[in-house]
């Protein structure tokens, strides 16, 4: 197979998982991977892993499942950069700095500020008989979080928007091969914006999280200008969309299961249980990808050295297995442990702060509404990388 029929195999794979044209919902395709063909081909060098044990198993080994993934690193074009998409040594020291930013103290700290921003969006919203759940509450409230720790908060957040759009839609051609065409008018937009902060930052230093990156000093000396923007690209676009999905998803699974929403609004004390059920019932993000480290063999298939697997998060999230009635959203499942934040070393930095956001919008908009009914309904859509751009719904006052 050429490199070329390659690819269109795995891109149309891939819209048969996440969405597209006619996709339907790619929770039936996952049911039917776990059944069938729980380590399965998706072209000459891919593969897509859907079974709990699996993914957990390939996630936990570092090793042998490296996160260096991008095609341009694969081939020595150029050295694995960033913190994702990269492995130990170096993962370990960007994580290091990064995980500052979100110890319980300075995630708790944030708490009046996302009230505050919570309580005013949801009024906003709320005021209108039909609103765009994204627009309105589930995009805005995170990246003005975001935007509020990196000091960045005075800037134009429909422009954010568009820079996260843009870069999460198009994380799959720029990775997988190579290909920064789409993404590379915005990336220069956005490198001009935060270099301009950054030099700003240089010489005159306040009391954000940017400026804390900017001045901190390392082994290896302080952070380059690469690593830096890096940062500002993983905190105001990854760490608003798991957020963003959360919120989302919740809203979704709400109109599915209206009798669930009546129990935790009548019962505030379900709401962190809640949370958890809405990520393991609907991942923000799909899958995460890694690629084999050597030959190795998994239930009974041969996988090649250097070989690319995507690790079916949601898919894990709904087996059989594991979870009891999969299918249902359930608020008494205990130790919920859904893999929807990612699992070992990569598991997403940002997790406590998406689920004290996602926490404070049910105890803040569910005592307001009897009901929420989605306008929108195209599942592939809002189960693509990033989520739906636009979701219509009508909330029912209480």
């Amino acid at each position: 197979m050429t490199t070329e029929t390659q690819t269109e195999s795995e891109e149309s794979f891939g819209d048969g998982l996440f969405g597209g044209d006619d996709a339907g919902d790619p929770y039936e395709r996952y049911e039917a991977l776990r059944r069938d063909t729980p380590v399965t081909r998706m072209g000459e060098s891919f593969w897509a892993v859907s079974k709990y044990e699996d993914v957990v198993a390939i996630l936990r080994d570092s090793d042998t499942f490296s996160s260096i993934v991008g095609a341009k690193a694969i081939s020595g074009e150029e050295p694995a950069s960033g913190m994702i998409f990269n492995d130990p040594p170096m993962h370990t020291r960007l994580r290091g700095l990064i995980q500052k930013a979100f110890t319980p103290r300075v995630v708790e700290e944030q708490r009046p500020a996302v009230q505050a921003y919570c309580d005013e969006l949801v009024d906003k919203m709320l005021a209108e008989e039909e609103t765009d759940l994204v627009a309105s509450l589930a995009y805005p409230l995170p990246v003005m979080v975001i935007a509020n720790m990196l000091g960045v908060a005075d800037g134009d957040m429909a422009t954010f928007k568009r820079w996260s759009d843009v870069i999460i839609q198009n994380i799959g051609p720029s990775l997988l091969m190579g290909d920064d065409s789409g993404v590379a008018s915005t990336r220069v937009e956005f490198d001009a914006y935060f270099s301009k902060r950054l030099d700003l930052l240089r010489e005159k230093p306040d009391g954000s999280l940017l400026s804390e990156l900017v001045h901190v000093e390392t082994e290896e000396g302080r952070l380059t200008q690469e690593e830096l923007l890096m940062f500002c690209v993983l905190l105001l676009v990854a760490g608003n969309e798991t957020t963003t999905g959360l919120i989302i998803n919740a809203m979704r699974a709400f109109s599915e299961f209206p009798a669930v929403m009546t129990e935790v609004r009548d019962d505030l004390d379900l709401i962190p249980a809640a949370v958890e059920e809405a990520l393991r019932y609907y991942a923000p993000f799909q899958a995460t990808i890694r690629r084999a480290s050597k030959d190795l063999e998994l239930r009974g298939q041969k996988i090649a050295k250097d070989d690319r697997i995507l690790v079916l998060l949601a898919s894990a999230n709904r087996d059989e297995d594991v979870f009891e009635d999969p299918k249902e959203f359930r608020l008494d499942r205990g130790n919920n442990k859904h893999v929807a934040f990612g699992f070992g070393i990569h598991s997403c930095v940002g997790a406590p702060l998406a689920r004290m956001e996602g926490g404070i919008v049910l105890r803040t908009l569910l005592p307001r509404i009897r009901s929420v009914t989605l306008l929108d309904t195209d599942a592939g859509e809002m189960l693509l990388p990033g989520g739906p751009s636009s979701l219509r719904v009508r909330f029912e006052p209480a």
